[in-house]
């Protein structure tokens, strides 16, 4: 490791010379910009002019079964830093390619770019610096807002056919969270932080905490309209349903407010509320059924209780 004295010209210039080794190496000349990055563990890393990564390609064998060799490509795409996947093999079947490609469109910036009976290529074009952890987390959240929206607009007119889409929107839940945890990933190599993304390590790790919470809430979202599109269900509870599912939207929207805001008191409002929807629960499963709501209750007092997590996340935040 090569070490440097600083310098100090005036009264707040700092200058280090660089190694001439690295700079003949990387083609410096007098006045070639230098990209210099900080990175949270106070270190500086720079760049030189045109620096490139190094591409990398993943090879795999299909030695496995199909849904083992799908989660590897699934953990490939979190941990893994390749911009080319190449899944090797013989015979590939035309219903395993379409599973891989299925899998692809699930998986932001993954494409399926060769597709033969003995290899599979996967290209990824996906732009991490244009992607950060807080537009994932937004746009979670926004999904989750009208998807609630939906549900309580489906019991409101006992719309049996908006719950199909409502269901489709959790893969859009999924394929962010996916991708916030591959940026999670990327961020806890510091020397790899987007120029775009201001939270600190602390902060993306609650974040993506709390991008588990809203997952966890699309996933019972989405159990409440597979039921509901199979039960008969009582006027009065479908009122009562379409009005919790109101006061359940806004409990959400304050919680993952209180996260952006590390808003400590509202975090405590919200976790004040959930205890009073708990109530509220209560009614509604002793109210006159036809068939039972026991799992659209229970998954109603699941979003509340992860709506609180991400509450309590914000409050931690706070004390930073």
């Amino acid at each position: 490791m090569d070490t440097r004295k600083v310098q100090v010209t005036g009264k707040s210039t700092y200058i280090v010379t660089i190694p001439k080794k690295w700079a003949v190496k990387s083609r410096l000349k007098s006045g070639s910009p230098l990209s210099i990055l900080y990175a949270e563990d106070g270190s500086l890393i720079i760049k030189p002019p045109g620096f490139k990564e190094s591409k990398k390609t993943k090879k795999i064998k299909t030695d496995k079964k199909l849904e083992h060799l799908k989660r590897d490509i699934i953990g490939l795409y979190i941990v893994g830093d390749h911009h080319m996947v190449e899944i090797q093999g013989e015979n590939l079947s035309r219903d395993f390619r379409e599973e891989i490609k299925a899998l692809c469109t699930r998986l932001v910036g993954f494409e399926l770019v060769e597709s033969s009976e003995t290899a599979l290529v996967i290209q990824n074009y996906l732009d991490s610096d244009e992607f950060t952890i807080e537009k994932g987390i937004k746009r979670m959240s926004s999904i989750i807002y009208l998807m609630l929206d939906e549900l309580e607009q489906a019991f409101g007119e006992n719309d049996r056919l908006m719950c199909k889409e409502i269901i489709k929107r959790d893969d859009d839940i999924d394929r962010m969270f996916t991708l916030v945890s591959r940026q999670y990933v990327n961020r806890l190599n510091l020397k790899k932080a987007s120029s775009k993304d201001a939270l600190s390590l602390i902060e993306a790790f609650y974040y993506r905490m709390a991008g588990r919470e809203i997952e966890r809430i699309g996933d019972h979202i989405t159990k409440i309209a597979l039921h509901y599109e199979y039960t008969e269900i009582h006027p009065d509870v479908l009122l009562l349903l379409a009005e919790l599912c109101g006061e359940l939207q806004t409990l959400f929207m304050d919680s993952f407010e209180s996260l952006r805001q590390a808003d400590n008191e509202l975090g405590n409002r919200v976790l004040e509320s959930g205890e009073e929807f708990d109530s509220k629960l209560v009614i509604a499963g002793n109210m006159p059924v036809y068939d039972s709501i026991d799992i659209i209750i229970d998954s109603f007092s699941r979003i509340k209780d992860y709506a609180s997590n991400i509450a309590e996340h914000a409050i931690d935040l706070s004390q930073l």
